[in-house]
């Protein structure tokens, strides 16, 4: 078996583990090749990550939170390989395996025994005066906020060329079902089963009674266009709370479900209703009143 590594070097705990991790697998037998810059704290040959699949890799192990596998699915997606998250982080809704779980979990996966979990990603296409500017890719959510200033934004919403609402908000999520859980579900967003083909609509802290979430299947295509005219600053457009650029008077995102998917490994029996309830129940026994 081979296996890439991918750990939040930003954390120190993410090398720590990946250390002993690394050594640990390589002592089974199993080839590993880390990620070009966890490569070069090894003090090891850096290889270009996209050889992976030429390489035989089987599937990638990314060490961090939710955060770092969101970043690792938009910068691997090409790559066709399936990711195994262990969860360093808080909440690691997207993750698999806890840290303090990984030897124990670690090889039954080894010897193939896991289910794949395939997500859709969305894509999101920014235009200016009717020029193609940028292309992003979001497994969780695009959000188009309000920035650093203090004022409200006015965006609209159209679906397939039909004005679906007018907002006056704190800003709009464009989310995927993987990513109903996240910001959209902390908005008011319904939560929704990952398999569901769906993108969901939430506005943020509206200044209306009847704004509601709304659901689109997977053919629609949503625009957002806001009135972007403030002198404190620009709205801001963030990619699954990591890449962002700023919005300008004018400008529109165009929104659609991509083609493109990434696949995530799970322990066999894998089931979503648990992990919510697993989830939440930790989220209540942490807050500390």
């Amino acid at each position: 078996m081979h296996l890439g590594v991918i750990a939040n070097r930003v954390r120190d705990e993410g090398m720590a583990v990946a250390r002993p991790l690394i050594g640990w697998l390589r002592g089974r037998g199993v080839r590993v090749t880390p990620d070009p810059a966890m490569a070069v704290d090894l003090g090891e040959e850096a290889f270009d990550p996209t050889l992976w699949p030429e390489m035989g890799v089987d599937f990638i192990i990314v060490l961090g939170g939710d955060g770092t596998l969101l970043s690792t699915a938009r910068s691997t997606h090409r790559l066709g390989l399936p990711l195994l998250g262990v969860n360093l982080g808080r909440l690691g809704f997207l993750t698999e395996i806890e840290v303090g779980d990984l030897y124990s979990s670690l090889p039954s996966f080894l010897e193939g025994e896991y289910e794949e979990d395939s997500r859709h990603l969305m894509k999101a296409t920014v235009f200016r005066r009717g020029e193609r500017m940028e292309e992003f890719l979001a497994l969780n959510d695009i959000v188009i906020g309000k920035g650093s200033f203090s004022r409200m934004v006015d965006v609209q919403a159209w679906i397939n060329g039909a004005l679906m609402g007018k907002y006056r908000a704190d800003g709009i999520i464009l989310s995927t079902a993987t990513g109903s859980t996240a910001y959209s579900l902390s908005a008011g967003g319904p939560i929704i089963h990952p398999e569901l083909k769906v993108l969901v609509v939430t506005p943020v802290c509206p200044h209306s009674f009847y704004a509601r979430p709304v659901v689109l299947s997977e053919n629609q295509v949503v625009r957002i266009r806001g009135d972007y005219r403030h002198r404190d600053g620009h709205p801001l457009m963030t990619v699954d709370g990591r890449q962002g650029r700023s919005l300008e008077e004018g400008d529109t995102v165009e929104a659609r479900l991509s083609d493109r998917t990434i696949t995530l490994l799970r322990h066999p029996g894998w089931n979503f209703y648990e992990v919510l309830q697993r989830k939440f129940s930790h989220i209540e026994r942490s807050v500390d009143w």
